[in-house]
């Protein structure tokens, strides 16, 4: 099976003309990659009177009062905007400072999120909603803006700024201390932004000279599973998970699965698993997430 390579979400602070990047600017991976991405699109529309309820009501009276003449005309102002809604989860207490990589294929540390209180790092998020001061030579010293950030996530990218922020904390250790936080962060551009990709984006099949997108079989995690309890009903061999998951066992590469776990994943069973899908904490499994119980570790690189 073919090694993945696994990157993570990243904001990135841009210049306030939103041109490029600002040197030196902040930057703050995520903890865990988004689920979903919600883009919405909206033009502005102003409604213009066409005169035609004047001109009726001055033809010798008739048609006086008769609202259903002189339809508002409705007319498109401005570029229009593009939004962008992500949900990010942070937690301090599934952290394990291994390294990772940013959205530009570059090799972090996870160190950032080796914190005590999850609120320091959700405050590393909160940057990009605050105000800045403007600069030395500001024509308008009270003209406040908030920074321009770029979300960048594989070959996804939105630039904008921060229209609003959600912080909602969900986790306290005993003491009180804030471990999980799930932030809502809507992101707003002044103009419909259009993806523009290269190529025919054509892909290869199976059957047609290579594995294409639905080729490995995925297996789901039911409610309160635990990743290390799907490693474990893999005892059962290649026709178990098959029966699980509702797919023949020849399903896969190669030959099939192999008839022990061992023999499926080699030494470190459920750990490979999670390092090879991206799973940072394995007792946490979301009900209904498709795994990859075949997947070898991803291949780290340095860009």
């Amino acid at each position: 099976m073919a090694e993945q390579t696994i990157v993570r979400a990243e904001l990135i602070e841009l210049k306030d003309d939103l041109s490029d990047v600002l040197p030196n600017g902040k930057r703050v991976p995520v903890q865990f990659n988004p689920e979903t991405l919600k883009l919405s699109y909206a033009n502005q529309i102003q409604a213009q009177n066409n005169g035609a309820s004047g001109a009726s009501a001055g033809s010798g009276g008739r048609g006086a009062g008769n609202q259903s003449q002189g339809t508002a005309a409705r007319q498109f102002v401005g570029a229009g905007t593009t939004k962008l809604a992500v949900q990010l989860t942070f937690d301090v207490s599934a952290a394990t400072g291994d390294a990772f990589l940013d959205a530009e294929g570059q090799q972090q540390s996870g160190d950032v999120f080796m914190v005590d209180d999850v609120r320091r790092v959700t405050a590393l998020v909160l940057y990009f909603i605050k105000p800045k001061d403007p600069g030395a030579g500001a024509k308008d010293a009270s003209q406040r803006v908030p920074p321009g950030v770029r979300f960048l996530w594989g070959k996804f990218l939105f630039d904008g700024i921060v229209e609003s922020l959600e912080e909602n904390v969900e986790f306290f250790a005993a003491d009180g201390r804030a471990l999980r936080a799930g932030v809502t962060l809507n992101l707003i551009q002044q103009s419909i932004l259009v993806p523009a990709f290269t190529g025919d984006g054509r892909v290869t099949r199976p059957g047609a000279g290579g594995a294409g997108p639905g080729a490995v079989a995925l297996a789901p995690a039911r409610s309160g599973q635990s990743l290390q309890q799907m490693s474990d009903g893999m005892s059962g061999g290649a026709a178990s998970l098959g029966a699980r998951i509702g797919v023949s066992a020849s399903i896969g590469v190669g030959a099939g699965f192999a008839a022990s776990p061992g023999a499926a994943f080699g030494a470190g069973g459920w750990q490979r698993i999670a390092a090879a899908n991206g799973i940072e904490n394995p007792r946490a499994l979301a009900p209904g997430q498709f795994i990859d119980l075949g997947a070898q570790k991803p291949r780290i690189t340095t860009g």
